[in-house]
């Protein structure tokens, strides 16, 4: 056995160990691949339940309810105090689509709740770990997964094992606020205190699951809600606190378990592809799972004509791009990652508001003044806009229906929302010095067996640690990296999802009108071999943070770096 002590009955600070392993498997997409007919067995050991059986789910019997909101825990009086226990389903009351699930969740429901503070607040949240205790051997199959599929610097956390990040949140990454690299053991708690500062910025964050070798498998069950700073009435446009009045929390995600309702395999959330491989019957495209939101599969919101509403898309996903669109409609972005935009950008109807994995947007949506029913999708999309590199067909997301009754709504000007842009005309491009570069590296090994995830070409150790000086502005270089001349059946670069901790960065992107936009936002898809710059500033807060790949399973495998932000000059090397 391989250091199991590391997994204690208290809350650990994962301690970085070299790896020198030999077994050898490969994961890249759809070849016929012997770990992935390893992990293929897992899911077909045992009882296969018929009901979560790998075949298309039927909406008209499945979907098609009313559109239900995330329950919501709010502050009172400056603070928000909250217990979640961290435990399995109960597949005698928890189905999907008939199919009884054991899934680790957050207090047993498929969707974690909406957290609502305002700026200021103080977050109470006990995270108890009331997930059983693994076996060495459960632990010892479970790290194989991992380091048979990847060349590993450190050992990753049990499947049972986990923390909490709260996601774009410009909070103290240490002790018990944001801090990741704490490990909660199974049967063991830790109460987070997370403050907030007088000026966050207002929007919409999330939270989830971040121990390092289990946030796939954890935000792949659905370990996963969303987090609101509530807006200052008195400082917000009447329109958009009318819109806020019948607003809708789309969480977005990809809950994938197998023929017994359960995920226990780490290779299910790899891409996917050729699904007559008997390899790949249990990723994501081959399974048939589909898209919910909220636990829901195709709700139905119901608006009157005219009727202006405010919908918070997160894209939780482990490993899907959405393309959001809503038929006949425009939809008016107020809000990227959590920060307005301080204008009204309105993408016309047909034109898809892009999502990825750790995204968000706000928009809001004036329903069309002719009554009627109007599809909610996830439009297809040819593989070069894939994070699975395959053609993805359309999804049915859910149904807006809109019903004769009128209710004549205005929307909010791009003059009304200018005030609640958080850094007002703040351009980080005139102020940046220093230049740090970020590499995400997916690639083969000369035998084609196994996988390099990789940072800047190491693999993620708690014990490498990038440095950075306290209020410098810098220059982010990122891109992406294949395998270089000379490796058999070469992997070429493929878009990774770059997210970082703590502070925002700013990003050039074209508007609606094909302009040039700088926004800011905590999440970006890096498109390589391109070269994709932002510009950001670590304001506040000392300590260590991560950069990581936001597709969750590469993070998992080692596409992950520790960043520390020091109080002292530091050099400016990449």
């Amino acid at each position: 056995m391989l250091c199991f002590s590391l997994f204690q009955n208290e809350v650990i600070l994962r301690k970085g160990k070299a790896m020198r392993n030999q077994w050898k498997n490969n994961i890249f997409n759809g070849l016929i691949l012997s770990v992935l007919i390893l992990g293929s067995s897992f899911a077909w050991a045992g009882t296969i339940n018929p009901n979560c059986a790998y075949k298309p789910i039927d909406i008209n019997k499945y979907g098609g309810q009313p559109f239900q909101n995330p329950p919501g825990i709010r502050a009172q009086n400056g603070r928000l105090d909250t217990t979640f226990n961290v435990q399995f389903t109960d597949p005698k009351i928890t189905r999907l689509a008939g199919c009884p699930v054991k899934l680790r969740t957050y207090n047993g429901q498929l969707v974690g709740p909406t957290l609502r503070v305002k700026q200021g607040d103080v977050i109470n949240l006990a995270l108890k770990n009331k997930l059983p205790k693994e076996s060495p051997n459960a632990i010892q199959a479970q790290f194989d997964q991992e380091n048979k599929n990847a060349y590993l610097d450190t050992i990753p956390a049990s499947f049972n094992t986990t923390n909490m990040h709260y996601h774009g949140l410009h909070v103290s990454p240490t002790g018990n606020s944001d801090n990741v690299l704490l490990d909660i053991p199974p049967q063991t708690e830790l109460l987070y205190e997370v403050k907030l500062p007088q000026t966050h910025p207002i929007g919409s964050y999330w939270y989830h699951a971040h121990a390092h070798g289990s946030t796939s498998i954890q935000v792949g069950s659905g370990m996963a809600g969303a987090l609101i700073i509530e807006d200052d009435p008195k400082n917000t446009p009447q329109a958009l606190l009318a819109a806020n009045a019948n607003e809708k929390i789309f969480v977005l995600q990809t809950i994938l378990y197998d023929q017994k309702g359960e995920l226990n395999n780490i290779t299910s959330l790899f891409p996917g592809g050729d699904c007559s491989q008997a390899g790949n019957k249990d990723t994501w495209p081959c399974s048939h799972r589909r898209i919910t939101i909220n636990g829901q599969f195709v709700p139905v919101i119901t608006m009157k004509r005219g009727e202006v509403q405010r919908w918070r898309l997160i894209d939780t996903a482990f490993r899907e791009s959405i393309a959001f669109a809503v038929e006949g409609h425009d939809l008016h972005e107020i809000a990227l990652d959590g920060n307005y935009l301080g204008r009204v950008d309105t993408w016309k109807a047909g034109t898809p508001i892009d999502l990825q994995p750790g995204y968000r947007s706000d928009v809001l949506i004036k329903a069309s003044m002719k009554p009627g029913e109007y599809r909610i999708i996830d439009q297809s999309a040819p593989s070069h806009k894939s994070l699975r590199q395959i053609d993805e067909p359309e999804n049915l997301l859910a149904t807006l229906i809109v019903i004769d009754e009128i209710d004549d709504m205005a929307l909010p000007t791009s003059a009304e929302m200018a005030p609640l842009a958080p850094f007002g005309d703040t351009d980080l491009r005139k102020k940046a010095l220093g230049v740090q570069e970020v590499v995400f590296k997916l690639g083969n090994d000369m035998q084609g067996k196994k996988n390099y995830f990789q940072v800047n070409y190491r693999a993620f150790s708690p014990d490498h640690v990038r440095q950075l000086e306290l209020n410098a502005v810098d220059m982010w270089s990122l891109t992406t990296e294949g395998d270089p001349v000379g490796v058999p059946n070469p992997i070429p670069p493929l878009p990774h999802v770059f997210h970082i901790h703590v502070n925002p960065f700013q990003w050039v992107r074209k508007g609606p009108d094909g302009s040039d936009q700088l926004v800011w936002k905590d999440t970006l898809l890096v498109q390589g071999p391109a070269v994709t710059n932002v510009y950001t500033q670590y304001r506040d807060y000392i300590g260590k943070f991560v950069v990581h790949c936001h597709i969750l399973d590469h993070e998992d495998l080692g596409m992950m770096e520790v960043e520390e932000v020091v109080n002292t000059p530091v050099a400016h090397a990449h």
